[in-house]
């Protein structure tokens, strides 16, 4: 007799389980909180500039692989240069050919864009507020 109602028990539990379905866990991803306000975003980095990417080096080794962009303004960086290099992130989303702001911090050797920053194409970034840049001093000569 017992055994039969701790058979039942158990029958009553796997039928109830199946019933109110699985307990599965909600898939999650990395995600931003709101981005800074562009001037304190211009504080925290290395580097802030406006250019183009011109090209992209994807190596089988994802560490050797870079962008290439032509700066056309600098708000924080080397300002002579007239193209610089970031690594990936694993998170960029860069297309050649278009223009974007870029805020990047310098870290040993690599350069890389800040995760969850205001880095975007130029068109939707309101630069407004990080005052006039210079263009690079290579290219006034």
């Amino acid at each position: 007799m017992m055994k039969r109602g701790l058979q039942l028990l158990v029958g009553v539990s796997l039928m109830a389980g199946l019933w109110l379905g699985p307990a599965s866990p909600e898939a999650s991803a990395l995600s931003c909180a709101e981005p800074r306000k562009i001037t304190e975003e211009l504080k925290v980095s290395d580097i802030v500039f406006r250019g183009t990417l011109v090209s992209y080096d994807e190596n089988a080794d994802f560490m050797k692989s870079t962008y290439t962009f032509s700066v056309s303004e600098w708000w924080k960086g080397d300002l002579e240069k007239g193209t610089i290099t970031l690594h990936p992130t694993g998170w960029d989303t860069f297309e050649e050919g278009r223009e974007y702001i870029v805020f990047a911090n310098a870290g040993k050797e690599r350069i890389k864009a800040r995760l969850c920053g205001n880095t975007g194409p130029s068109s939707s970034v309101d630069t407004s507020s990080l005052g006039e840049g210079k263009p690079p001093e290579a290219s006034k000569q």
